[in-house]
């Protein structure tokens, strides 16, 4: 009786114990899969710059900023910053906007990075001074400093080596008079 209550015992505790291992197992390589997917990510940094020529205001092309970018890892881009949305409020930082961005490779125009970003326009100075200066003449107004401040994620409209990559991150590009400069940084995967 012994021996057979032992038996028994063991083989339901080899039968326990053999989907156990399968479900750790199973577990682990999921595991695994997951660190190698959020490895997969990549640091993205880009720096961006622009010089309206006055009086002209807005660009040609219909971006509200246009102008270049140093994409590290990639190299030269073009930068266009077309405004989709704005709300505005008379305070230091109370206006938001969004925006469509796009950043095209200088060494392969077939490439391009498409951000949809948004957040908020801030003014300079304690109360925001140079700011209220801007609303009274209007966004071709030169001469009076702001912040464009806000986050992005990559659109999937994104093309040749940007295709099919997901993304976010945030954006900041300092305005004063007719110039811009600034940087997006994130992750891209």
């Amino acid at each position: 009786m012994l021996t057979r209550t032992r038996t028994v015992i063991a083989r339901t505790t080899a039968a326990t114990i053999a989907p156990t291992l399968a479900l750790s197992a199973l577990l682990a390589a999921l595991s695994l899969a997951f660190t190698g997917t959020a490895s997969a990510q990549t640091s993205f940094q880009a720096s961006v710059t622009d010089t309206i020529t006055r009086p002209a205001g807005p660009c040609a092309n219909g971006a509200y900023a246009c102008g270049t970018a140093n994409i590290a890892g990639y190299g030269a881009a073009t930068w266009n910053f077309y405004t989709t949305n704005s709300t505005s409020a008379y305070s230091p930082c109370g206006s938001t906007y969004t925006a469509t961005t796009y950043f095209t490779l200088v060494s392969d125009p077939h490439s391009t990075l498409v951000v949809d970003e948004g957040g908020s326009l801030c003014g300079l100075g304690h109360d925001g001074a140079a700011y209220r200066g801007y609303y009274s003449q209007g966004s071709k107004a030169f001469g009076f400093p702001f912040a464009i401040v806000g986050g992005w994620t990559v659109d999937p409209a994104s093309t040749g080596q940007f295709a099919g990559l997901t993304g976010s991150g945030t954006d900041q590009v300092n305005v004063a008079g007719a110039h811009y400069a600034g940087s997006y940084s994130g992750t891209l995967g």
